[in-house]
Order: C-alpha cells, then sequence, then structure tokens
C-alpha cells in the first residue's frame, strides 16, 4: 500500500496540533508555582539590595506586577500603579522587573516615578513559579497566598481598582 500525503488536510491539522501544544506548555508552566516551594515565598532582591518574598507582604492583599524596562505598556502602566499604591494603603503594590538588569530597572522606576516595592527577578524565577508568559502581567493575590485574578497586558488606575475591589475586597 503506497502512503500518500494531502497537503490540504495537513494544513488544517497542524495549527490544531501546535493550539494542544501551548496549551500543554502553559499548563505545566502554570502547575509548577507549589510543587515543592511556594511561589509566595521564593526570595528576590529589592532596589535597596535588601530580600523579600511575596509572603513577607500578605498581611494585606497584594497586587503583584511583572514588568521589564523594554515593554512600552509596561512603562505606560506603572504611573497607574504608583497611583493605586497612593491611593490604596490596604493593598501592598509590588512591582517585579523580570529579565532584566538592576540598571534599567532603576532607570524605568525614575522614569516613571513608581515609589511602590521594586524587587529584581533577573532570572525570571518569581515570574515563572506565577507562569507569567507576556508583559506587563498583574497578579491580584489574596493574603493567603492565593492568586485570585490574573491580568497580562497594561491597565489603567481605573481597571486595577476594579479588579481589587472584584477580587480582593469584600
Amino acid at each position: 500500500m503506497v502512503e500518500r500525503h494531502h497537503p490540504a488536510a495537513t494544513a488544517r491539522v497542524a495549527p490544531v496540533i501546535a493550539a494542544a501544544l501551548i496549551a500543554i506548555v502553559a499548563g505545566a508552566c502554570d502547575s509548577g508555582a507549589g510543587d515543592d516551594v511556594q511561589a509566595t515565598e521564593i526570595e528576590f532582591e529589592l532596589l535597596d539590595a535588601s530580600t523579600a518574598t511575596v509572603g513577607d507582604y500578605l498581611d494585606r492583599p497584594v497586587v503583584l506586577n511583572f514588568f521589564a524596562s523594554w515593554c512600552t505598556p509596561c512603562k505606560a502602566e506603572m504611573p497607574a500603579l504608583q497611583s493605586v499604591h497612593q491611593q490604596r494603603s490596604d493593598i501592598a503594590v509590588v512591582g517585579l522587573a523580570i529579565n532584566d538588569t538592576r540598571t534599567r530597572a532603576l532607570e524605568i522606576v525614575r522614569e516613571t516615578g513608581a515609589a511602590y516595592i521594586i524587587g529584581l527577578d533577573l532570572d525570571a524565577t518569581v515570574g515563572n513559579a506565577f507562569g507569567v508568559v507576556g508583559m506587563p502581567t498583574t497578579l491580584f493575590i489574596t493574603p493567603d497566598g492565593q492568586v485570585a485574578h490574573r491580568h497580562t497586558g497594561g491597565l489603567t488606575a481605573q481597571q486595577i481598582t476594579e479588579q481589587i475591589d472584584t477580587h480582593l475586597t469584600a
């Protein structure tokens, strides 16, 4: 029996297979956050050279934002995060520069006026533990360490406040 290949059939099936593989890989990345070490307990360096974990801020809900200096929507979003930080002392706003350098992280903080907690996730350890795959990504974390909501893409101050009200406050 001679095996025949049908290019049209292959073209229709290939995107389905690719989408399935992406879903499997994305699910595997997301599921590893709590296997051995809680993602909230992974240490990162703060800009002042001290260390912290997300868990250190769980005396209240946390808005955890992953950003990078090369990410234009990240830069645009930082003033919104600063506004929320100034208006909502009941929420810890934490930013982590992912796969970036200390120098570039300091530059973006100066450019945007961000005065909330800023740390460095230089090798994406924290980002990988939380399953971050796009920039910017903002996680809304309850005081018990659960991610109540995840948003990839830029947010305005109003949108951040709406997400806080929906997912983090009663």
